[in-house]
């Protein structure tokens, strides 16, 4: 495959010299959550961007707010597939996904954090899941399934989103707010480091 900056890559065999997070920015900005079945656009960069809202706002660390950022960044490189079609794929699904993310994380330097902090991040995404439901899905409780993932996960308190704006400027967002925590946590890397 081909990526927005040229680069070619094997979906299969994803390596972290492969990522690039201009083209991880501007991919996610244009893959739609939901198979798009949103009442607006709504892209993985916006989901991506809540989650991390969502971590800042469980007071989490900007180390913790980046991995946030960034837990769907592989779906750059291999596409968003609604969460019941993934459980139908299976194995094979799995096997692609965990590899690709496992690239990801390691050319940004994530993999520890990431693991360390699963559970809470998981938790960030399943809220973050559950707002996206309230705000941008026709979800009634009279006519729909239940949705069990979101057992123990309530809405959060802001909105989902804040606009229609373009990809291109959510791509932009997406950026900026990686460099913003990418920064902070570089400059806090110097000073642990510094002061042991």
């Amino acid at each position: 495959m081909l990526t927005s900056s040229g680069r070619d890559f094997v979906p299969s065999q994803l390596v972290p010299a492969d990522v690039c997070i201009t083209d991880i920015a501007h991919a996610l900005s244009l893959i739609c959550r939901f198979g798009g079945h949103t009442v607006e656009h709504y892209s993985v960069a916006q989901h991506s961007l809540l989650v991390a809202r969502i971590l800042s706002a469980m007071d989490a660390s900007p180390a913790v707010q980046l991995a946030g950022l960034m837990h769907d960044a592989h779906e750059a490189y291999i596409g968003d597939i609604p969460t019941p079609i993934k459980d139908t794929l299976g194995l094979c699904w799995h096997e692609l996904e965990f590899q690709a993310a496992d690239a990801v994380q390691a050319a940004f330097g994530l993999s520890s954090v990431m693991q360390s902090n699963k559970a809470m991040i998981k938790h960030a995404d399943l809220v973050a899941l559950a707002t996206e439901r309230r705000d941008l899905t026709r979800f009634d409780t009279n006519r729909n399934l239940a949705w069990d993932i979101l057992v123990g996960a309530s809405p959060f308190q802001e909105p989902a989103t804040t606009g229609s704006w373009s990809p291109q400027w959510w791509a932009g967002l997406f950026l900026d707010k990686f460099t913003s925590l990418s920064d902070t946590v570089a400059i806090q890397s110097v000073g642990m480091s510094t002061a042991a």
